[in-house]
């Protein structure tokens, strides 16, 4: 077997020469790189410099060199090298030696000086790398992962540059690199030990939690559009990440989609914090509510919330009835011989979704303990626009004058519009059709057309 050139070299590197030459040059967060994790009391990172005052090694810093780059935002850093491993290890050193925490009761600062010279000397070991492809990049950091603590979802994290994987971290955080806005649902504040708050959520991005929850609902989008509701196991979601005919085209036929879908998320965080003193959507929360919303596209296509209180009320309700093990249900067995009480199958098989049957099957009673939806919604007609036909058809029976002010009309200057409004409601059948201006039809949006043409005579009447 042939062996293939090295694509790397290994460099001692005192930690001085880390503090005073390299770290500025490399870029330690890079997109596929883990996010720092917030433990408690800086733990990892006091347990990252202890090794190293031990005489540990505390393993080996793998970087890659990356070539200069058309820079459009002047403010960002250009960097020499970018981290593919070690980013945990380089954050917590650098921040030990700007004193951010203590380690055996000092501070870096606090140290005697030949402790700090000493700590300096310390050499550390590099592996460097020619710039690689995203493709090689991600491997290297997957092998040199695979007996250490990293999770699926920090996996497909390291595929790094790559369209679905920009999708779904992008939505979910900012990225350094780029400063995007993520969506609000995922929004959070730091507190002074940079701590995050997270304003509509009940749990943190740790992890990639999140990431982990947005994969799937993209995944759904993107894999098994005509069925919502169901399964994405990691073997599916890591599928999802390879797959070469997932590119910008593509992520950006469902990044409307999966904005409305966290839309609804967030305004149920809304009412759920006036109800529940402040607490935004928990983890239970956040997925039985986007199975549920899968549940909605499915049965009804397109749909409005009639009242987003009145919404979340009937859910939270239902919820709570079906989680209560000592309520009306703990006596009631899950048929399919599985032995679960109905309050238990109802927290298992929300916390399964690799699994489309068991989703399915809580999803099944969750609707069947909430009102009739057609009293929470209002059900769209799927067909929105009136054919030619019909359109000619209407114009000629309204003897080619405008529904709402009655002067003559030709079909050139005509919009068919809805008389109750789609938006509300109105069916996209002969009936429910009024040819109308142009403009009128903008400005109608979504009301009725005898509310938008009483508007309208009130207005003329006033200038008359």
């Amino acid at each position: 077997m042939a062996m293939k050139p090295r694509l790397c070299k290994t460099e001692p590197i005192t930690i001085r020469e880390f503090r005073d030459t390299y770290y500025h040059k490399i870029d330690c967060l890079p997109v596929g790189q883990r996010l720092p994790v917030k433990s408690t009391g800086n733990k990892k990172a006091i347990g990252i410099v202890e090794t190293v005052i031990n005489g540990f090694n505390f393993g080996t810093i793998t970087i890659m060199k990356v070539s200069p780059k058309e820079n459009p935002n002047p403010i960002l850093i250009q960097y020499e090298y970018e981290s593919i491993d070690g980013g945990h290890r380089k954050r917590g050193l650098w921040s030990y030696l700007n004193n951010e925490f203590k380690v055996n009761g000092f501070a870096f600062s606090e140290l005697p000086e030949e402790e700090k010279e000493a700590f300096l000397d310390i050499e550390l070991t590099f592996c460097i790398y020619e710039e690689l492809d995203c493709a090689t990049k991600g491997l290297i950091f997957r092998v040199l992962n695979k007996t250490t603590d990293v999770n699926f979802i920090e996996m497909l994290n390291s595929y790094g540059d790559t369209p679905i994987a920009n999708f779904v971290r992008e939505t979910v955080r900012t990225v350094k690199q780029i400063d995007n806005a993520c969506h609000e649902l995922f929004e959070f504040t730091e507190n002074s030990k940079g701590e995050p708050s997270y304003k509509y959520l009940n749990f943190d991005n740790d992890r990639l939690k999140q990431d982990h929850f947005f994969a799937r609902i993209a995944y759904r989008y993107m894999m098994h559009p005509k069925e919502l509701l169901g399964g994405s196991s990691d073997e599916e979601l890591e599928t999802m990440y390879e797959s070469a005919d997932i590119d910008e085209t593509a992520v950006k036929s469902i990044s409307r989609k999966t904005k409305k879908h966290l839309d609804f998320l967030q305004t149920m965080a809304m009412y759920r914090k006036r109800k529940c003193k402040g607490v935004g959507l928990t983890q239970h929360d956040i997925k039985t509510l986007s199975y549920l919303y899968f549940y909605l596209l499915d049965t009804y296509k397109q749909f409005n919330i009639k009242d987003g209180e009145e919404f979340f009320n009937a859910y939270m309700i239902a919820n709570e009835q079906l989680k209560n093990i000592e309520g009306r249900f703990k006596n009631e067995l899950v048929p399919g011989g599985s032995g679960y009480s109905v309050p238990t199958m109802y927290k298992k098989f929300i916390n399964a979704p690799w699994s489309t049957p068991k989703i399915k099957t809580a999803i099944a009673y969750l609707v069947r303990e909430m009102p009739d939806f057609e009293t929470l919604l209002v059900i769209k007609d799927v067909k929105r626009g009136f054919t030619q036909s019909e359109s000619i058809a209407k114009l000629s029976e309204q003897n080619f004058c405008c529904a709402i002010d009655g002067k003559p009309l030709d079909l050139e200057d005509a919009q068919a519009g809805h008389i109750i409004a789609h938006a509300n409601g109105g069916k996209t059948v002969y009936s429910n059709l009024a040819m109308v201006r142009t403009i009128y039809n903008k400005e109608m949006g979504t009301m009725n057309l005898d509310e938008y043409r009483e508007l309208f005579l009130s207005k003329k009447s006033k200038v008359a």
